[in-house]
């Protein structure tokens, strides 16, 4: 009877172990993520592109991707055009300022998907233009998924680019002059 009881409650205690979608904030991805931030503040292009996996498919509010080498390209120009660049992110106005909302979620496989580890920031850029001393600021939300490898295979990046655009193109036209 007691071998019962002690299978019964070993049955009981895996089962209740979660297996589904967990979500963490602190964990190793999202910290990557972090310094992957910090690396693109810093203007760190090296280090920022080492995350990103080669064949990389990169989404800029578009159905169609761009390759790493083209968001090295623009990474390149928005730092030309723009000094300084920050994140920032706060709760509330006049709240702490965390840089940026991370977090990471593991999702189980399905019966029409595959498991899948996410990382999802959200925060407000903000850069001033080296042309005319304006300051935009742009929310953005970015969604990394993860391969198997450790590295960024896929890339959704989500934010309003008009007043960046059009300040690089100014940037750019005052340089060709």
């Amino acid at each position: 009877m007691k071998k019962i009881i002690l299978v019964f409650i070993a049955v009981l205690f895996v089962s209740c172990q979660s297996t589904g979608v967990q979500v963490t904030f602190d964990d190793e991805k999202s910290n990557t993520i972090r310094e992957h931030l910090q690396y693109y503040v810093n203007n760190d292009l090296d280090s920022l592109m080492a995350l990103i996996a080669d064949d990389a498919e990169i989404y800029l509010n578009s159905e169609e991707s761009v390759t790493p080498e083209e968001i090295r390209t623009g990474l390149e120009l928005q730092h030309s055009t723009f000094n300084p660049i920050t994140i920032s992110w706060s709760q509330e106005e006049g709240g702490e300022d965390i840089g940026a909302w991370i977090e990471s979620t593991n999702y189980p496989g399905g019966p029409a998907n595959e498991p899948a580890s996410v990382t999802q920031v959200w925060f407000t850029w903000h850069g001033t233009s080296n042309l005319t001393g304006e300051t935009i600021s742009v929310p953005a939300h970015i969604v990394y998924v993860w391969n198997d490898d450790g590295k960024v295979s896929t890339q959704y990046q989500y934010f309003d680019s008009v007043n960046i655009n059009t300040a690089i193109e100014a940037a750019l036209a005052a340089a060709s002059e």
